[in-house]
């Protein structure tokens, strides 16, 4: 992902990322912190494990997970998900979320986004972590981002430095 920046590579790319790094860099155990609004017009933010196919966002919460009950009511998210070490690398994104399974027990494309997840984030054993929560009920939620932000790199963006 990281283009040489006059010899200084830390510094990452200092650009927005291509929709093949956005996905490359996605598909590592990256945790996304979606911002939900609750009943009293608060935000609230949970991290959670994600899967991006390039156009959405899949993330599977637990059925009694409070912000489920918030996307019920309003489907607005906004989704940050972001290296917190140089060179900083961040996907930024706002749309609408959609519940497309559940709560139900995990099959078919739940169980394998699940699995994959599982094997992302916790490594080879990764699947057999799910199997004693299989008949834990869950969600599968799509988040398709109106838009999407993405930089990598410690120099700021250029709208932060140039004169208007």
């Amino acid at each position: 992902m990281t283009e040489q920046t006059n010899g200084k590579d830390w510094m990452g790319a200092n650009r927005g990322m291509t929709p093949e790094e956005i996905k490359r860099f996605l598909a590592g155990p990256i945790v996304a912190r979606i911002a939900t609004i609750d009943p009293d017009g608060m935000p609230y933010i949970t991290p959670v494990w994600q899967e991006w196919d390039g156009e959405a966002l899949w993330v599977i919460p637990r059925e009694r997970t409070t912000f489920v009950q918030h996307l019920k009511t309003n489907p607005n998210v906004a989704v940050s998900c972001a290296l917190d070490v140089s060179p900083y690398t961040r996907v930024l994104m706002r749309g609408k979320a959609e519940i497309v399974f559940g709560p139900a027990i995990m099959e078919g494309q739940c169980l394998e986004i699940a699995n994959r997840m599982a094997t992302r984030y916790l490594g080879e054993h990764g699947p057999e972590y799910l199997v004693p929560t299989l008949d834990r009920p869950r969600y599968l939620v799509k988040i398709a981002p109106d838009s999407l932000v993405s930089w990598e790199g410690v120099e700021w963006a250029r709208k932060y430095v140039e004169k208007s």
